[in-house]
């Protein structure tokens, strides 16, 4: 930038010169003297003479090249300027206006002191590479840290340094740059900026070694919390201190020089060891659950508590009071409590009494009766403070202290468990009290088929007897007899209607019926044979709880029906096949023993050739093709085909309408049509000509109908030989045709596979 700038001035600076020294100079400026005559780069000097004007131009020459200087003020006689920046040494001074320019005078330029704005980094180590900025620190003579001096350089232009620092002493030294305009000095810290990456352990007791680990610590003074620590241990990488008495958690900190200080990102958790002070129990005895709350001093730290043997939950309250939930244990008794903590741990000298609920209940008798005594025993049956039955509050009678209590069955009583309580809890017994009362039925077997079994299910049916509706004796049991539930079989003489229960306290009668069920019998049905889709009558024995039909002995699709009074009307399904129409309800299946003949369609139709002359024959293959009544083509458009059956096929005369498309058949049973297409193979017809004469090898054009398939064109009514063609490729068909060489006056014949056919019009060849 500086080069352009001269470069730019000197230009201005001649072309100036050039315009004076065209124009006549009355009065040219006269430069006598600079004051002074030495001055470093930047300070302002004055300029003396004659006729400078007020807008003179300065310029500062050496080695062939002008520097332009920066006038501040300016009048005939004087002018003020700054020195620019330029090589240092003898320099010519001229000064330039309007009317011409003056004769050189001799300046000394000066380097000013060095200016050092700013280090970067703000600290190092020997061997580092640092970075001096600022500006004149060019003419550059040395730099020094403290006691050791540098004179070469990684880099070095007027505005920045770049230097590796020394091996010099560790600590804060004198940075000092030397440039031949003069000396700067500044204060500079050698040393490497601290890092505390890790340290442990994280909890230490007192008088417990920590180690700080990290970059750059020798000569760090630590502090923990802000206290000063006694290190043991002090490298680059490693620093070493033992807790003192007086030490309290917090942050780490190493400061190198009382200026680089670097913090841990955690904190030191001094652990202290807990203590328990006299009857510092909140409670003397408890449950499981119960809250202890244990007055000491260090408690805050305390990492575990244990009761007897057994960990417990806590919670710090403060560094004076802990609150402990007492755990489950499995026996009761006096207990100690531990505490522990990183600073180590203390067992009390007082005990608490442990308790827990009552458990392992069992009773006797298990069955009963409302106001018996009831003997219950268990574990830790202590402190019972209540007694239920089902729910129902039970008088205490007697009891053994931690192992027995006896009740009264309430007057309210029903079965149920029986529950104790204290204030540890509850438990309740494993199995009820079965307390008697008359049978319930709750649910039963709605529907059953008769000599099935039926499920009843209720309260107190040990030992019942059930009577079905229409049966004088009970039904016999089937394999279940409980309180709870009871299995019988349906007697043979049972009918629809309530079911009654009866046990020697009582009975109970049940408010819904029980439907015995019976499978269908006698089946028959009318007509005995039909198309799918026909109804037919099915008549028989138990048929008004049908619940399915199916036919085919079974393996048809569901058939739809109603029920007529005792009987049902039956949709043949469109899968049905000859064979026996069954019948379904809950009871069973039964099949008739007729078979009912389904009058179906011809299904699975094929044909062979695909394609055939008018009269031709063809073979149709498929099933249920004996009874066929019709055959038609053209998808059942054409007049009746003559046919013939030959074993499961038919043999088929293409009628004289036959045209492209499905053939269809018919029987009993319905028609059906083939999904592929009869292909009619029709010879030409309607034929015409574009020309009616033209010159041999012309080509004239011949439409008509059934042009597709030609194999040959003929002239002169057939006698000609076969012509060249090809289609037209355009709708109605055509053919365009070269007459041949031997062609006649005549019809053009044209024949394809079904046969020959002649154009009406006569063709004449020129």
């Amino acid at each position: 930038m500086v080069k352009i700038i001269r470069v730019r001035a000197l230009f201005a600076l001649l072309c100036l010169v050039v315009l004076v020294g065209c124009r006549v100079q009355k009065y040219p400026p006269e430069l006598t003297q600079a004051l002074p005559n030495r001055s470093p780069i930047g300070q302002e000097i004055t300029l003396t003479g004659y006729q400078f004007s007020d807008k003179p131009t300065v310029t500062f020459g050496k080695d062939g090249i002008v520097f332009p200087a920066e006038v501040k003020e300016a009048n005939d006689q004087t002018i003020k300027v700054n020195v620019p920046r330029m090589p240092i040494g003898l320099a010519m001074v001229q000064v330039a206006n309007e009317q011409g320019i003056t004769d050189p005078v001799a300046f000394s330029v000066l380097q000013p002191l060095p200016v050092v704005n700013n280090v970067t980094p703000g600290n190092a180590l020997p061997g580092q590479n640092v970075v001096i900025t600022g500006d004149y620190l060019d003419q550059l003579v040395w730099v020094r840290f403290g006691p050791g001096g540098v004179n070469t350089f990684v880099a070095n232009t007027p505005q920045s340094i770049t230097v590796t620092v020394p091996v010099v002493p560790r600590g804060p030294q004198n940075l000092q740059v030397e440039t031949v305009g003069g000396i700067t000095n500044r204060p500079y810290l050698i040393a490497g900026t601290p890092e505390i990456t890790a340290f442990s352990p994280r909890r230490p007791r007192l008088s417990e070694e920590v180690t700080v680990q990290g970059k750059n610590l020798f000569d760090g003074v630590v502090r923990l919390n802000g206290q000063v620590m006694p290190i043991t241990k002090n490298t680059d990488t490693e620093l070493r201190f033992s807790l003192p008495p007086t030490a309290t958690s917090g942050k780490i900190a190493v400061t190198l020089y009382d200026q680089l200080t670097v913090t841990s990102a955690d904190s030191v958790l001094v652990a202290f060891a807990p203590t328990i002070n006299p009857n510092g129990f909140s409670i003397t005895e408890g449950i499981r659950g119960d809250r202890l709350i244990i007055s000491g001093r260090n408690l805050r730290d305390v990492s575990a508590v244990t009761v007897g043997n057994l960990p417990a939950t806590f919670r710090v309250l403060s560094d004076t009071q802990l609150e402990v939930t007492l755990p489950d244990r499995p026996q009761t008794g006096e207990f100690f409590v531990t505490l522990t903590s990183l600073g180590g741990s203390i067992t009390s000298t007082q005990s608490i009494l442990y308790y827990n609920a009552p458990s392992g209940l069992t009773f006797t008798p298990l069955r009963t009766l409302r106001g018996r005594e009831v003997t219950v025993n268990g574990q830790s049956v202590y402190r019972i403070t209540g007694a239920t039955v089902n729910g129902r509050p039970a008088a205490i009678t007697s009891r053994i202290e931690s192992s027995e209590v006896k009740l009264t069955v309430p007057p309210d009583a029903t079965t149920g468990p029986i529950v104790l309580t204290n204030r540890a809890g509850s438990v309740t017994s494993a199995r009820s009290l079965t307390v008697v009362l008359p049978p319930t039925v709750t649910e039963f077997t709605r529907k059953a088929i008769v000599g099935n079994r039926v499920q009843v299910f209720g309260t107190f049916l040990l030992n019942a007897k059930v009577y079905f509706a229409g049966s004088a004796n009970p039904a016999q049991n089937d394999g279940r007899d409980t309180d709870g539930e009871v299995w019988v079989r349906v007697p043979n003489d049972a009918q629809s209607g309530p079911v009654r229960v009866v046990n020697d306290a009582g009975e109970t009668t049940t408010a819904v019926s029980f439907t015995a069920l019976r499978a269908p019998a006698g089946i028959a049905f009318g007509p005995d044979l039909a198309r799918v889709g026909t109804d037919i009558n099915v008549t028989g024995q138990n048929l008004t709880d049908v619940t399915e039909v199916r036919f085919s002995n079974g393996r048809s699709t569901p058939a739809r029906f109603r029920v007529s009074g005792q009987n049902l009307i039956v949709t043949v399904p469109t899968d049905a096949q000859n064979g026996p129409i069954c019948l379904t309800n809950e009871a069973g299946t039964a099949c008739s023993i007729g078979s009912f003949t389904v009058l179906a369609p011809p299904a699975n139709v094929l044909f062979t050739p695909t394609s055939s002359t008018l009269g031709g024959t063809i073979t149709i293959t498929g099933t249920n093709l004996t009874n066929v009544r019709e055959v038609r083509f053209n998808n059942g458009r054409s007049n009746p085909a003559l046919f013939r059956v030959s074993g499961q096929s038919l043999i088929v005369t293409v009628p004289s309408d036959a045209l492209d498309g499905p053939i269809c058949l018919t029987n009993e049973g319905g028609t059906t049509c083939t999904t592929v297409n009869f292909n009619a193979l029709l010879p030409p017809a309607n034929l015409a000509l574009s020309v009616t004469t033209a010159a041999v090898g012309a080509e004239i054009t011949i439409t008509g109908a059934n042009l597709a398939s030609t194999k040959e064109v003929r002239f002169g009514n057939g006698k000609s030989s076969a012509a060249r063609f090809r289609g037209t490729g355009t709708t109605p068909q055509g053919l365009i045709v070269t007459v041949p060489a031997d062609a006649t006056t005549g019809p053009i014949c044209i024949t394809n596979e079904a046969g020959t056919s002649c154009t009406l019009s006569s063709f004449s060849v020129r």
